[in-house]
């Protein structure tokens, strides 16, 4: 079975609240359809495999608007899935060892990708 597994997804062209990551990807001067064409959230439909999708809230990077975005998106489209945000941890925490609440993200998955099968 196909599923996507995401860990500080940017998951929209949309919003402002990454403009780096979209500037680098789109260029300076995307235009409102560009950016709608390649956001994961706008391309969401009832036959997108099932989504697990973790994130931090305090990540200085990719705001967590952007999984709480797929999210709705996702429920929306009545798509399966699985919505983590912890409370603490900067980006890029990768496994995430000894890092608090969110070191369990990988156990959190590991049983969502089992129940997927």
């Amino acid at each position: 079975m196909d599923f996507a597994v995401l860990g500080y997804a940017i998951t929209s062209m949309e919003t402002e609240t990454y403009r780096p990551a979209r500037v680098i990807l789109l260029g300076e001067d995307a235009g409102p359809e560009l950016r709608r064409s390649t956001s994961l959230d706008a391309l969401v439909t009832p036959q997108s495999p099932p989504f697990f999708v973790w994130h931090t809230a305090e990540d200085p990077y990719v705001p967590a608007e952007h999984t709480y975005r797929l999210a709705a998106a996702l429920a929306a489209g009545q798509v399966t899935h699985a919505v983590h945000v912890f409370a603490h941890g900067p980006h890029s925490l990768g496994l995430a060892r000894n890092a608090g609440e969110a070191a369990i993200w990988t156990t959190l998955a590991k049983a969502w990708i089992l129940e997927q099968a």
